[in-house]
């Protein structure tokens, strides 16, 4: 018998993941985490609530960073941890901007623009490393050097969350989407060493934020308000195969052909974009007559240009570069191109002269400079784009062009002009072939009927996966 009756203490969820990606985060050990997809899929509220649940099971051996680009981008982040932790009696330093929790663990926020800002964290004992806003990345290279920070119990862990779009699409994509799109799955990187580095992918939806939906019925309506059916399907499902923010929204899947036996009389050109260690690239072109060479008439107008040859590769010297680039053109000659600061002398021969030097041996042509004028040469491109018919086709055994070209995003500093921060390379000798063979002055641009920004990808990333050569070295 008791004096004292029997009374239960009333507890509060502070957080707990919903069923589908929230709770595969929360229960995912693998060291690398790409968690992207949807807006408003619950992504960050998945990233904060680990974190709750880890610093308890870890204690003061939980020593976590939230990254953004730039800090004051996490205000709202902030924010939403607040809410979240200090009810776990989790204590806020408004100067060092962290939470220390009442187990003796940390979580801080930090800004990572650069590789300098990654330098400041090595020889740091991290045990969790999350980057907000993945797409905002350019480079991977920042992400990639937090890994020599990451030495807590259990090996550790990144998580990065993203959405479709951004300067950092295309690296993304090829990463985490592209290997299995659906996710769910481990993902391998082949190591220098020769051993596996397990990585996976956790696709979100909006349709899996129930919280969000039940707290606000018309998010998805309004959704629906932003533009164009695929800008909607990007923004709802995470749909990587959209690109918003395209500087050639105009691309799609009728500018891709299968290859075939390229005519011999048709003209042909070379646009090369040197680099060493930056990635250097090589197209080649045929201008077509209309006809094949027994006068039959061809699917492509007179003056389209049919982009049927790449090569691209990343620290080969300028030697091996030439060797590959004359040996592909054998008994071509085509007029060839080049970003003209390969022809600057500084006490010494310059790259051209390195070039021309084996050239030579295959009488190959030489280089001559190319228009470099940015905007006029983005215009050639566009404008052949816009034909009906379309004035430019490429390859689909050209995967390095038919990647690059439709994530080449908009500078948002000069809208007029590309973003040079990605993976330019092959768009930029394109643009020295067009500059090189301008369009015929009599035709005509027809009505503008795109949407400037976005661009569907589906139909050219099929076709790419059912032709895989690549050519590279």
């Amino acid at each position: 018998m008791g004096f004292i009756d029997d009374y239960k203490v009333e507890e509060k969820v502070v957080w707990a993941p919903q069923q589908g990606p929230q709770e595969m985060l929360v229960n995912c050990p693998i060291t690398l985490v790409g968690y992207g997809g949807a807006r408003g899929g619950g992504k960050t509220d998945g990233v904060l609530g680990k974190f709750a649940i880890v610093q308890e099971q870890m204690g003061e051996d939980f020593n976590a960073i939230f990254f953004r680009k730039e800090l004051p981008q996490a205000d709202d982040l902030i924010e939403r941890a607040k809410q979240i932790y200090l009810p776990l009696r989790a204590h806020w330093q408004d100067q060092k901007k962290q939470f220390r929790f009442p187990g003796g663990g940390r979580l801080r926020f930090r800004p990572l623009a650069n590789d300098d800002d990654a330098e400041k964290f090595q020889g740091q004992n991290l045990s969790h490393a999350a980057i907000e806003e993945a797409g905002n990345y350019a480079n991977p290279n920042p992400i990639w050097k937090l890994f020599g920070a990451l030495r807590g119990k259990g090996g550790g862990q990144v998580i990065l969350t993203f959405n479709p779009g951004g300067v950092g699409h295309h690296w993304l994509k090829i990463m985490f989407i592209k290997p299995w799109p659906k996710g769910f799955k481990i993902l391998q990187k082949e190591l220098p060493t020769g051993r596996k580095f397990d990585y996976i992918y956790i696709p979100s939806r909006v349709h899996d934020n129930q919280i969000l939906l039940a707290k606000d019925p018309g998010y998805i309506d309004r959704l629906h308000m932003v533009g164009s059916p695929e800008l909607v399907r990007a923004w709802l499902e995470g749909d990587f195969e959209i690109h918003e923010g395209s500087y050639f929204p105009e691309f799609s899947s009728k500018h891709i052909v299968a290859p075939f036996n390229v005519p011999k009389h048709w003209p042909r050109y070379l646009g090369y974009d040197w680099g060493f260690h930056s990635p250097f690239a090589a197209v080649w072109g045929a201008v077509s007559s209309g006809k094949d060479d027994h006068g039959n008439e061809v699917p492509y107008p007179k003056g389209a240009i049919i982009i049927y040859r790449e090569l691209w590769g990343k620290g080969i010297n300028n030697v091996d570069q030439a060797e590959k680039i004359a040996s592909l053109s054998l008994n071509e000659f085509p007029v060839c191109v080049a970003d003209p600061s390969i022809f600057n002398n500084q006490g010494g021969p310059s790259i051209n002269d390195q070039l021309n030097a084996v050239f030579a041996k295959y009488k190959h042509p030489g280089f001559k400079q190319a228009d470099n004028d940015r905007i006029s040469g983005w215009a050639q491109i566009r404008q052949r784009l816009v034909g009906n018919p379309p004035l430019l086709y490429i390859f689909a055994s050209c995967p390095y062009l038919l990647e690059t070209l439709p994530s080449l995003s908009i500078d948002k500093k000069k809208p007029e002009d590309a973003d040079t921060t990605g993976p330019d390379h092959a768009c930029d000798a394109l643009r020295y072939l067009c500059k090189e063979r301008l369009i015929d002055a009599a035709w005509e641009k027809p009505a503008d009927t795109f949407n400037r920004g976005r661009v569907k990808l589906q139909a050219y990333v099929d076709m790419i996966r059912a032709a895989s050569k690549r050519t590279s070295i």
